[in-house]
């Protein structure tokens, strides 16, 4: 009985959380005002041994109105991007090549 009183519990608390991001998010899209979409540059760029890592400014009204960061990594043949954790979901686009992460 107590496992599901600890079930029920946190599943509301988790409803509440959902339901507070969510009214975050309609009011901050409901101010969006963007009246033509522009190709961006990247605002930060790193080069290193096995490639190029860009990164846009997520405060551009445009990113920051779809409520998006961008980073895009160009790797080099043979080189190496280490594993790293993301606490939102993630958007994988491979041009060439493969991810050990899609693989199974």
């Amino acid at each position: 009985m107590a496992k599901f009183s600890l079930l029920v519990s946190l599943g509301v608390c988790f409803l509440i959380l959902f339901h507070a991001q969510a009214s975050q998010q309609s009011q901050r899209q409901s101010q969006c005002r963007v009246q033509n979409i522009d190709a961006l540059e990247p605002t930060h760029r790193i080069q290193s041994e096995a490639g190029v890592t860009e990164h846009w400014d997520e405060y551009n009204e445009q990113l920051e109105c779809a409520g998006v960061a961008v980073t895009r990594h160009v790797i080099q043949p043979r080189g190496l991007l280490l594993p790293h954790f993301h606490n939102a979901p993630k958007l994988t686009y491979i041009i060439q090549g493969w991810s050990s992460y899609l693989k199974s």
